[in-house]
């Protein structure tokens, strides 16, 4: 398979101090990855950096062609992230967030993949409950249908359904041959196991030992 999302160098500075250090990390086009890290590891701060969202050092390339800029302009790139308790989506419906970045019917499907979200369409997205916000940042990172899919813990707070239907995109997406990066702190979460491990913003590939004492 060859490489879609390769990862080099990357570090984050704050206060004068390394919060996050990824020396390298490739994920090959249709390969579903799991990091774990526990609270306070660095997950979000990694999906942040790769997202754009927060200023980092590195190499963030997919395909071999570099990364830059905000997240915006990464996701136009193809590279699409949901965060785990990101910012809520304010001045606009569910349905409206939901076409915002859409490819093709992306957005129409994910209403009625997620009935949760289907019920609530009309509904102004910064009203939602934390579990809905949640989903639809699952819903509209998956709608931008991208060569890369960043999960940051995407099913804490979710209903049991919600978590499975979102196990099962993330599937898909590497099925039809997506990267996909799963970070989960659960290990009863994780869609199959962990390949790397986040400590103290430092990442690392995940021994035998280690995952058999977890």
């Amino acid at each position: 398979m060859s490489e879609r999302l390769r990862v080099a160098g990357l570090r984050v500075r704050r206060a004068g101090r390394t919060g996050l250090e990824v020396d390298a990390l490739s994920i090959a086009a249709g390969e579903l990855v799991v990091i774990a890290g526990d609270a306070g590891s660095g997950k979000t701060t990694f999906a942040a950096a790769l997202a754009g969202a927060i200023e980092a050092a590195g190499l963030v390339a997919i395909d071999g062609r570099p990364l830059a800029g905000p997240p915006s302009r990464r996701r136009r790139g193809g590279l699409a992230t949901a965060f785990r308790d990101g910012e809520r989506i304010a001045g606009c419906t569910v349905a409206e967030a939901l076409h915002l970045g859409a490819v093709g019917g992306r957005a129409a499907q994910a209403l009625a993949r997620f009935p949760q979200l289907g019920t609530r369409r009309d509904v102004p997205a910064q009203l939602l409950s934390g579990g809905e916000q949640q989903l639809l940042q699952v819903a509209c990172a998956w709608a931008a249908r991208a060569a890369v899919l960043v999960l940051d813990s995407p099913t804490v707070g979710l209903a049991a359904d919600a978590a499975s239907a979102v196990t099962e995109l993330a599937r898909e997406e590497a099925a039809r041959g997506a990267a996909v990066l799963w970070l989960e702190a659960d290990r009863r979460a994780f869609p199959n196991a962990a390949r790397y491990r986040l400590v103290r913003g430092n990442l690392g590939p995940v021994t035998e030992s280690a995952s058999a004492s977890d």
